[in-house]
């Protein structure tokens, strides 16, 4: 009796005992039982007990969220669960494309990969991402996100038209060091298309952060914020991510032509984004009374179902009519915010003196129909003006003496589509804040004896041509003066663009000054070229973590120049003098012509497609050529496939390095039929011929 008596409080405390969950139950209840058995023995038996009691606290306390959630599903749940792991475990997910659209003309401007599970249960991406935090595999969420859009980016990449694609990313997941390898190569690959997407609640430390902002940055890639104006939204957590763009919540857009709180808060996230260079996307329009809104409170990019549902198609224009509701509404938004506007008639002289004095800010050429427009100025007044062409305008614009200047990420001259302009320097001119916009449908001619210099300061700049992630039309360089381009930002380009056009360069003086992390100083961040200078006087220099003056970042070049002066200076990192960083090849020929190229680098070339085949020939000219660094060499890159040609030429090529210059330069490569060819390795000659 005694045993079944023992047995049944034994039985009662070690039940007590699966219920505790703190140190102060645990107290109260080994308690009681010491005040009820009080007997040598049972009190020997309650301080084992009170030492189990103490494990299981510990235990309950480190035990798992995620854990007690999966314990509490219904059973719906548990069977979403089930198929969520199916779904990740096969990688059945289908993505959508949702356009985002420019404010300005409702162009296309990018699209957002939208995850749509495979699912006869439908689940949603919102299940999808629940369920896997639940059973610790958000790793393979961010895992497979990547590599599915960028596989996606690479098979369907003419489609895209070089727009850019918004991945989601969950930056606070872990991936595999293999997968992290596999989606490293796919990102350089499509560097100029890829935007990191994430949001601002990510669970992710200062650190890590910024380890992914200096990753993605040396990449080339851009970033984005999602959700922001939700939770604890604030200009100082903005400030710690620094993105690209920022993609103001939906839940601040939905019938804000209601709310003057949030048009408010929202016209305070877009200034913000303007003053710090960043693009203001508006989230989730879904009205056309939303639409008007945000374009008037100055949103850089729309994303909603109102411009464009999602789709598994890639669509390359959202409906007309909404694209001339856009273009009104900007329109609507220049008229609205005190800029006056002058619309010059053709064949008119216009005194910018006297329109600054009526406060006009924008000059528009061709409205009345196509001519020549002739605009004075005073060389040393900033006129606070800028121009613009209507589109279709021919004809022929005469700058004076005038000194034009722009708002933050617009041109100080911008040329519309479809144009065919002439740009005619008279005595010295200056643009500021922005430089000359050429679309890829339109066509500029520069001639005149007058000089031009340009200073732009800007995230992502551009001299003459068009912006980093855009082509150019045909820029024809006919001019007898002097050209300037001062940039400086984070990725930019002198003449040119990101994704190249037409570059005609056939007389006249340029000097280009860039500085920033990514650049190019005359031709294309990510296209091939097809370049010929001539009769001509181009003196560069360069300040560039990756950059080239002549040529690209990531394609193939074919560089002509004859009857032309050439000296570039180059400092950075990753450089080629003439040529290209990542192309597959170049060809340069120079023929009845000097070239001086300096470069001061870790990982550069004075001539060469840095990691491809270099084809030089050198008739009749002079080559100059001084490379320091780590890893450097003077004409060819690193993959030993290099070709010169010399007739009649005088090369000289100065190397220091650390390299083992055998390893790369194949001397039996070099043809010289004519002339003196010297090459030096750290202060020896290690290749001489004179004929």
């Amino acid at each position: 009796m005694k045993q079944s008596s023992e047995t049944n409080w034994l039985h009662e405390l070690l039940s007590g005992l699966l219920t505790l969950s703190s140190e102060k139950q645990k107290s109260e209840l080994i308690e009681k039982f010491k005040q009820e058995h009080k007997s040598a023995d049972d009190s020997l038996l309650l301080q084992d007990i009170d030492e189990l009691a103490a494990l299981i606290v510990k235990l309950k306390s480190e035990s798992t969220a995620p854990d007690h959630k999966i314990a509490a599903l219904s059973e719906l749940e548990r069977a979403q669960l089930t198929e969520t792991e199916r779904i990740i475990d096969e990688n059945l997910f289908d993505y959508y494309f949702q356009p985002i659209v420019n404010t300005v003309d409702g162009e296309i401007y990018s699209y957002e990969a939208l995850m749509r599970p495979k699912s006869t249960m439908k689940l949603t991406p919102l299940h999808i991402l629940k369920y896997a935090g639940l059973v610790n595999r958000l790793s393979d969420i961010e895992c497979g996100t990547f590599l599915n859009v960028l596989q996606i980016v690479d098979l369907r990449k003419q489609e895209f038209s070089g727009k850019l694609v918004f991945i989601n990313s969950i930056p606070e997941a872990k991936v595999a060091a293999e997968d992290y390898r596999n989606i490293s190569h796919l990102l350089l690959k499509h560097a100029d298309t890829a935007v990191v997407e994430m949001t601002e609640q990510s669970e992710v430390d200062d650190e890590n952060l910024e380890r992914l902002k200096e990753r993605y940055r040396n990449m080339g890639i851009k970033m984005a914020i999602d959700d922001y104006g939700t939770g604890y939204s604030n200009i100082g957590n903005l400030l710690r991510y620094m993105p690209d763009f920022v993609k103001i919540d939906r839940s601040l857009l939905s019938e804000i032509q209601c709310s003057p709180k949030k048009r408010h808060f929202v016209r305070e996230i877009i200034q913000f984004c303007h003053d710090n260079d960043i693009l203001a996307l508006a989230e989730g329009v879904e009205t056309a009374e939303e639409l008007r809104t945000v374009i008037l409170l100055g949103a850089d990019l729309i994303q909603g179902y109102y411009t464009a549902r999602p789709a598994p198609e890639i669509v390359q224009s959202i409906p007309d009519d909404i694209k001339q509701q856009i273009k009104h509404l900007h329109q609507e938004l220049e008229d609205g915010i005190g800029q006056k506007i002058y619309a010059a008639d053709c064949s008119e002289r216009v005194d910018l003196d006297r329109l600054v004095q009526s406060d006009i800010k924008r000059i528009v050429i061709g409205a009345n129909g196509d001519g020549d427009v002739i605009i004075e100025g005073d060389s040393n007044t900033d006129s606070q003006i800028r121009l613009e062409t209507k589109t279709g305008f021919k004809g022929k614009i005469t700058l004076d003496n005038c000194w034009l200047s722009s708002v933050k990420n617009k041109p100080c001259i911008d040329i519309a589509e479809n144009c065919d302009v002439t740009l005619n320097l008279i005595g010295d001119n200056k643009l500021e804040k922005g430089g000359i916009r050429v679309p890829q449908s339109s066509k500029l001619t520069i001639i005149g004896n007058g000089t031009l210099e340009i200073d732009v300061k800007s995230k992502e700049y551009y001299g003459i041509g068009n912006g980093t992630g855009l082509l150019h039309g045909e820029l024809i360089f006919e001019q007898s003066g002097r050209i300037t381009v001062n940039g400086k930002g984070e990725t930019g380009i002198g003449i040119g663009s990101g994704n190249g056009g037409t570059i005609k360069i056939g007389a006249g003086q340029y000097r280009l000054n860039l500085q920033g992390d990514v650049g190019v100083g005359i031709g294309s961040l990510y296209a091939d070229n097809e370049l010929v200078i001539h009769d001509c006087d181009i003196g560069m220099e360069l300040t560039q973590a990756r950059g080239c003056a002549i040529g690209s970042i990531g394609k193939n070049n074919d560089i002509t120049i004859y009857k032309a002066s050439v000296k570039v200076f180059v400092s950075g990192i990753e450089l080629s003098g003439i040529g290209s960083l990542d192309g597959e090849k170049l060809k340069f020929n120079i023929y009845e012509a000097s070239c001086f190229v300096t470069v001061n680098g870790e990982t550069c070339s004075g001539i060469a497609a840095l990691e491809g085949k270099t084809d030089v020939s050198v008739r009749q000219a002079a080559v100059r050529l001084t490379v320091n660094g780590k890893q450097v060499l003077g004409i060819g890159g690193f993959s030993d496939d290099t070709y010169v040609q010399a007739d009649i030429a005088d090369i000289h090529a100065e190397v220091d390095s650390s390299i083992d210059v055998n390893r790369y330069a194949r001397f039996e490569n070099y043809t010289i039929n004519s002339g003196s060819t010297v090459v030096e390795f750290n202060g020896k000659e290690v290749f001489s011929v004179s004929k």
